[in-house]
């Protein structure tokens, strides 16, 4: 597992240079979470995100308005996997950890288990997790909402859609 500090000044550029290791021009992205949520909102604002302001086109789904949530999960997962054989399916979503994660960004192989913080009994998915822990785990405030929260996710939000968008495996050579 890799991770960036979001506090870091070029944390941008580093999980762009992270994400380069993990995702080619061929990926196909699940964007995991609900958008009624705050902590829940990462996934779909990242998809939304994607589909602004991508300048190659992607398969990107799990946006705002149109989520994939633990509902409805495993029939989006096993649809996109039909479509996508042989894709890299990289998986979006917010976590929690430890009080020093919060504000991280975490990539890693071997996809992810989605609904852990809440409980869910969902099985792993993807190929590559990217991560963003947005609260500490057993705290219980997972639902909450709260200015801080709201401004941790978008700034998640934001800087790992551009560090797709603007990743080396995008620039025209």
């Amino acid at each position: 597992m890799q991770q960036v500090n979001l506090l870091m000044n070029d944390s941008e550029q580093q999980l762009s240079d992270i994400l380069c290791q993990y995702v080619d021009k061929n990926s196909v992205f699940l964007c995991v979470g609900c958008d009624k949520v705050f902590s829940d909102s990462l996934g779909p604002k990242v998809g939304t995100l994607l589909n602004l302001y991508m300048k190659h086109p992607l398969f990107v789904y799990g946006v705002e308005g149109n989520c994939i949530t633990a509902k409805n999960l495993l029939h989006c997962y096993n649809f996109v996997k039909s479509l996508h054989k042989n894709k890299r399916l990289v998986v979006i979503d917010a976590a929690v950890g430890t009080p020093e994660q919060v504000g991280c960004v975490q990539v890693f192989n071997g996809g992810l288990e989605p609904g852990a913080a809440t409980n869910k009994n969902l099985p792993k998915i993807g190929d590559v997790a990217v991560v963003g822990v947005v609260g500490e785990k057993g705290m219980g405030d997972f639902y909450t909402t709260n200015l801080h929260k709201l401004k941790l996710v978008e700034k998640m939000a934001t800087i790992i859609s551009s560090s797709i968008c603007n990743s080396s495996i995008f620039k025209d050579n």
